[in-house]
């Protein structure tokens, strides 16, 4: 394994939910990958983190469609959705897929960027990766508004499809994510550690990092080799596309979907001032769950996505203004 030589591999016993459902009777917050129509490996992720529809949140970053059965997964995901992020269910984002490339459900009333507050650190969720200009926007707004736990924001469809820097949240890629890349637009190491945050996002498939010259993702990278995602310390960010689609790189086979906790994500960065580290995940207890891959069965389910295709979440709009610079809609304009 010598294409690791500046990461480290982690091999993870994901068997401990029953010891979280103990210890956060309330109910658990998970982050979820890009699902692809993959819906019954989607059912045994659920399985796997035994969710309750009566008091999880589980949030998902993006991409439901491309592959397997789009709507049937999405009938699915209408089954649990809940706008109202205050209510226990699925929280959906955008992904590539929702906005580009032709996609059969384009999802156009879907944030593209949700900040879950817990008490160690803010939770930036989005699909493929985050600008530090954008960052800086939100990290103002959550500031000055620190009553709500939740927050969510729509990229202007103009801005995200051709101002190339909006565009890397929902389409950033490998050398991007680099702090030495000439091209980077990621927030610095000091300011996500000292506005105590962490990215979440997918996008880019674990196998896109098994290649001759090492990971191009951070240059402190500790990878999770049953679960298949990925944490960079120097930037602070999970990618948790474990590659339920199935993309094949550099001999990687591996098919599954994958999730994190945040509440024991949560508990371990409280352990270490906000702070993570890769020290800190090699100690600390898992938090990381993961269901290999299941092919669809022939039915299709019931019921309607009218849930998801007419929902109106709250959601402030960024846009880009002449120089470039993201900012709020007027009409949105604190």
């Amino acid at each position: 394994m010598n294409t690791f030589s500046y990461s480290l591999l982690k091999t993870c016993d994901d068997n401990n939910i029953q010891v979280l459902r103990e210890t956060y009777p309330a109910g658990l917050t998970f982050v979820v990958s890009d699902t692809h129509g993959e819906y019954d490996t989607l059912k045994r992720l659920m399985e796997k983190i035994r969710f309750d529809a009566k008091k999880d949140h589980v949030f998902f970053t993006g991409d439901y469609n491309e592959g397997g059965d789009p709507r049937s997964l999405l009938k699915l995901l209408s089954r649990y959705y809940a706008a109202d992020y205050s209510v226990p269910g699925f929280h959906l984002i955008r992904g590539n897929h929702e906005r580009e490339l032709l996609p059969l459900f384009p999802l156009e009333n879907l944030p593209d960027i949700i900040v879950i507050r817990r008490k160690a650190m803010n939770y930036y969720i989005a699909h493929a990766g985050m600008l530090s200009k954008v960052f800086d926007l939100i990290d103002r707004d959550i500031r000055k508004d620190n009553e709500k736990t939740v927050y969510a924001y729509r990229l202007d469809d103009s801005a995200a499809a051709y101002d190339a820097p909006f565009r890397q949240i929902i389409w950033s890629r490998k050398g991007l994510y680099s702090q030495k890349s000439k091209r980077h637009a990621w927030p610095s190491e000091e300011k996500l550690i000292s506005s105590n945050s962490c990215i979440i996002h997918g996008h880019t498939p674990y196998c896109f990092f098994f290649r001759e010259n090492g990971p191009g993702y951070g240059d402190r990278s500790l990878f999770w080799t049953n679960q298949h995602i990925w944490f960079s310390e120097d930037l602070q960010s999970f990618d948790i596309d474990s590659d339920v689609k199935g993309r094949n790189a550099y001999g990687e086979t591996y098919r599954g979907l994958s999730c994190i906790c945040l509440e024991a994500l949560d508990e371990i960065a409280g352990c270490h001032g906000g702070r993570l580290s890769i020290e800190s995940f090699l100690a600390g207890e898992n938090f990381v769950f993961s269901a290999e891959y299941t092919p669809n069965r022939s039915y299709v389910f019931g019921g309607s996505i009218d849930r998801i295709t007419n929902a109106s979440p709250d959601m402030k709009t960024i846009s880009s203004s002449k120089n470039k610079m993201p900012v709020f809609s007027a009409s949105e304009a604190q």
